[in-house]
């Protein structure tokens, strides 16, 4: 009963520790905003200015004499202009705040974009990409998904990304309540219809990037480990957009058969300015203008520091650990002439977390006793020389250099052997039992040629990678496990634990592989019709395969209110690098999956759309793992899934908007086990959310964000007590005898953002609040089994509030 007692004194003085930083973070945000408002009547905002690009989305061609429309949201003053032969106009002295521009050209779709802020004394650049349409309908959005790959594609602009609700301070938390999409709201990593975090295809400016995200673990905690990672490299002003696509997407992309993730950095604007940003973690510093090689060259810089030791400190969560991140990114448009433009991308990120003897005094009960440390280096640089031909043919090559190197180690700690209340100093330990080095080089070339001919538009490209991987595992003895699988080796089967041998796991491994790739796809325009055919030919040299995918969509438009669509293909998924190297006996093929998908997207006005699709994929050659203990995998899995999403979105009135998604998914897996089909580890059957906007003036932004996620698949497990046997320390372990049998309780979540905008003189003020979790409803979805206790330890789940402000300075 005394320990009940004095759990229940620690908790409720952590609760009451933790809502006083939260009032204090609220006040802090309240002050901000009544010191903007004393200073209202000397505030004077200088006027801005949009320069409006439209082009043909097919062609890229700019579009000349194209209807621009625009209305100021608090004025509803509109003024109505046609853009010049380089399908540009530039509309100055604006008044700084919303407007909703609305392009139109005889034989294209009409696009409307109701929301696009101008800033003081910046230039803002927004472009258009038109389509021709024979029938006249009207969009929602500014830029659109490409129209010949799923109907479930999504596109979100620079303002969706960086407002989000729940998105705080990174871009792809803003995909939170997209078709298909399962995050926990927390981290930028998420899965996508029973598919994993690793099993999404990313690419930056078209270059492949799979190191987008900080604090992928190697080592740690089963949900580190497995989770994907944690926040992106991006910071929340750097994407100009980002287009997803759930599956069905063209013979051009392969890899990977989770989901397709494109992000656009954005270029530099027209009109210079400067930035700094902070926030609770760090600091981001940035520029965005114009750069003196050409007459409209641009230039976008950004770097940032993000500390979240520090802020783990202020917050009273000193258990975690120190992670530190620095983000640089460097983008350069450079116009040679009408027909040439030459871009750089230059990347360069660094992560390192550490968890020493200290951190794991503060853990309660000392559930955590993980000593880790971890550090990589990630860079990538690019180049793009974009070539216009013709009448309608654009020629695209890239040439990229990707490096990146990560060490990663873990010992551990033993406070249970010194007497209670010893300090962290006279701890036993154990440092860096296990060290993984994964270095990775890959140098590129990609090309791309479209083309409009009679039947419609056709595409063909090549792809040629050279790919280097050094990697290694470094075992210090033997290394006893408490949670294993009943299949795990074990020298005794009464033994009720594994352990881990410098022989079984230690390895080296160097390859070096060359892959090729090609592609044709023909589409085929037929009034209301279109039908694409695609070809992807690859040649895999770690799987050691040459294989062909068959791509195919349908598109119908009978009317102006509805879209019909389908897509089929074959998609494969190449073997994690990390899977590979584990021993020099996996030799893995890649994962086949075979998709088709059908839906339809209705507008009963331009104010509301609903979209539907139902999908089928057959999963064959998956991986799976066989054995803890030597780091073995196969591809001896096969399973199926399909499900629904929906998606319905609403503008109720001009400046209120409303969501509200629902996707179901049904995923199996057979491990050839003997237990048969079992749920996929990353399936949930339900995931729906609720969102709604509301931008109450050109200064206040609110929004809020429901979501409920069923739970994760389970175990069947038994604990063993003590298992080391009489004289050694009271260890337990977790046998797991049956994987993801049965679900975990599901969750739901609330998140609500308040954002704030004011000009101060010649600089433009942002601030927002953004509360993750306001309701503190726990997941039973991330535990841990404590071996010292023999429980399965659940994480506390508390409200997380997230304050930035921003400063800009134009001129």
């Amino acid at each position: 009963m005394q320990v009940i007692e004095i759990k229940i004194m620690v908790d409720a003085k952590r609760d009451a520790i933790m809502r006083e930083q939260f009032r204090q973070i609220l006040w802090s945000f309240t002050w901000l905003l009544l010191s903007s408002l004393a200073f209202y009547s000397y505030a004077v905002e200088e006027p801005g200015a949009i320069t409006v690009i439209v082009k043909n989305q097919t062609t890229d061609r700019p579009l000349p004499n194209a209807q621009v429309i625009l209305k100021e949201r608090e004025t509803s003053a509109i003024q109505t202009l046609q853009t010049d032969l380089q399908g540009r106009i530039v509309v100055e002295r604006l008044d700084p705040g919303l407007y909703s521009i609305k392009i139109t050209k005889s034989g294209f779709a009409a696009l409307y974009e109701p929301s696009i802020r101008v800033v003081t004394r910046k230039n803002t650049k927004v472009e258009f990409d038109l389509r021709e349409q024979a029938i006249e309908v009207v969009e929602v959005r500014a830029q659109q998904a490409d129209t010949f790959t799923s109907g479930s594609s999504t596109y979100l602009d620079r303002e969706s990304l960086r407002s989000a609700v729940g998105g705080g301070a990174d871009p792809l938390l803003s995909l939170d309540g997209l078709p298909g999409v399962a995050s926990d709201s927390e981290f930028a990593s998420f899965s996508v219809r029973g598919r994993g975090p690793r099993d999404n295809l990313l690419f930056v400016d078209d270059f492949p990037f799979d190191k987008a995200i900080h604090f992928d673990a190697t080592l740690g905690e089963e949900e580190d480990v497995g989770g994907g990672g944690r926040f992106s490299i991006f910071a929340p002003n750097v994407i100009n957009g980002a287009e997803f696509s759930p599956g069905g997407w063209q013979a051009a992309y392969g890899g990977r058969a989770g989901s397709l993730l494109k992000l656009e950095v954005a270029d530099g604007n027209p009109s210079p300015s400067a930035s700094f940003r902070y926030d609770l973690a760090g600091y981001e510093v940035g520029y965005d203008g114009p750069i003196n090689i050409t007459d409209e060259a641009t230039m976008l810089f950004s770097a940032r520091r993000l500390d979240f030791g520090a802020l783990f400190e202020t917050i009273e969560e000193l258990d975690i650990g120190e992670p530190v991140l620095r983000d640089i990114i460097f983008k350069s448009v450079i116009p040679i002439n009408q027909n040439n433009t030459f871009e750089v991308l230059l990347m360069d990120t660094h992560e390192k977390y550490t968890r020493g003897v200290e951190h794991v005094s503060e853990s309660p009960n000392f559930e955590d006793t993980a000593l880790q440390n971890a550090e990589q280096d990630s860079d990538l640089y690019g180049l793009t020389l974009t070539t216009l031909l013709g009448e309608t043919a654009v020629l695209t090559n890239k040439v990229y250099y990707r490096k990146s190197d990560k060490l990663s180690s873990e010992g551990e700690a033993y406070p249970d052997l010194v007497p209670e209340g010893a300090p962290a100093s006279e701890y036993p330990i154990r440092e860096d039992i296990i060290t993984i080095s994964e270095g990775e080089t890959e140098i590129g070339w990609r090309s791309d040629f479209e083309v409009e001919n009679q039947l419609g538009m056709l595409s063909v490209g090549a792809r040629i990678t050279q790919i280097e991987l050094d990697y290694s595992t470094f075992l210090d003895g033997e290394w006893n496990r408490y949670v294993y699988d009943s299949d795990d080796y074990r020298p005794d089967p009464q033994q009720k634990f594994i352990v881990l041998t410098p022989e079984s796991l230690n390895s080296v491994t160097s390859l070096k592989e060359v892959n090729y790739t090609g592609y044709i796809e023909q589409i085929f325009e037929m009034g209301d019709w279109d039908f694409g055919t695609g070809l992807r030919f690859e040649r895999d040299g770690f799987a050691d395969e040459s294989f062909i995918s068959p791509r195919f969509s349908i598109n119908w438009m009978p009317s102006q209110k509805v879209r019909y669509f389908a897509t089929a293909g074959l998609f494969h998924q190449s073997p994690r690098y990390l899977e590979l190297a584990a021993n020099e006996t996996n030799n893995l093929k890649t994962e086949k999956i075979t998709h088709t998908s059908v839906g339809f997207k209705y507008f009963p006005n331009a104010n509301w759309s609903l979209l539907t699709e139902v999908y089928y994929q057959q999963l064959s050659d998956l991986v799976v793992d066989l054995d803890r203990t030597s780091g073995t995998y196969a591809n001896d899995g096969d399973g199926t899934s399909y499900g629904a999403d929906f998606v319905l979105n609403a503008t109720i009135f001009e400046g209120l908007y409303a969501s509200a998604t629902y996707s179901y998914n049904d995923a199996v897996v057979d491990r050839k086990d003997g237990f048969g089909d079992v749920a996929a580890e990353f399936s949930r059957e339900h995931v729906a959310t609720l969102g709604l906007t509301w931008e109450i003036s050109d200064r206040w932004k609110l929004a809020g964000r429901y979501k409920y996620l069923s739970g994760r698949p389970d175990d069947i497990f038994i604990v063993h007590e003590d298992v080391l046997g009489p004289g050694q320390p009271l260890r337990y372990s977790k046998e797991i005898t049956e994987r993801n049998v049965g679900r975990k309780e599901g969750s739901g979540s609330l998140n609500v953002r308040v954002d704030y905008r004011r000009a101060f003189g010649p600089i433009d003020v942002t601030a927002f609040l953004d509360v993750i979790n306001v309701t503190a409803a726990s997941s039973a979805d991330d535990t841990e089994f404590d071996y010292r206790r023999g429980i399965e330890v659940v994480d506390d789940s508390e409200a997380e509030p997230l304050i930035g402000l921003r400063l800009d300075y134009a001129w």
